[in-house]
């Protein structure tokens, strides 16, 4: 398995994610590509798994992340985005690979990301996040993650 940055080619992680996340970050990744690292596993040459770590804001993003992400940006913390694991390779502990190597590479940096699946929230935890927020609003529900080595 090998951890690599996809300096020129974002297609080929790109058309690995979901119908609904390439509508969002396709369109607009020329406006962020200088502000942001997609970073992936690979197999064998083959993506496996993969994540967007953002320096800046990412796109799209709602009023729980704008409000309550800021005291993170202010002070550095990068954004994980848009990490996703090849359904065909899930239950092989690919997400946790991901972000452990991430974290080699990058061993001072500290993180945070958003989820609004409440099922992730033992996944993260199990990987040194910790959630710190969670959003009021019943119909869009989001917890709040960082990660401080």
């Amino acid at each position: 398995m090998d951890f690599i940055s996809l300096e020129s080619d974002a297609k080929e992680y790109f058309k690995m994610l979901p119908l609904d996340w390439q509508a969002i970050i396709v369109p607009v990744w020329n406006t962020y590509k200088t502000n942001a690292n997609i970073y992936v596993l690979t197999d064998q040459g083959a993506i496996v798994a993969g994540g967007i770590v953002f320096e800046q804001d990412p796109p799209n993003m709602t009023d729980f992340e704008l409000t309550e992400g800021k005291k993170y940006r202010d002070v550095s913390f990068q954004y994980i985005g848009f990490l996703y694991v090849d359904p065909n390779r899930r239950n092989q502990a690919l997400g946790t690979q991901w972000l452990n190597a991430l974290k080699a590479r990058q061993p001072k940096q500290s993180y945070w990301l958003t989820i609004e699946e409440e099922g992730l929230q033992a996944f993260y935890e199990k990987n040194g996040f910790q959630v710190v927020s969670q959003s009021k609003d019943p119909s869009n529900r989001e917890w709040l993650f960082i990660y401080t080595p």
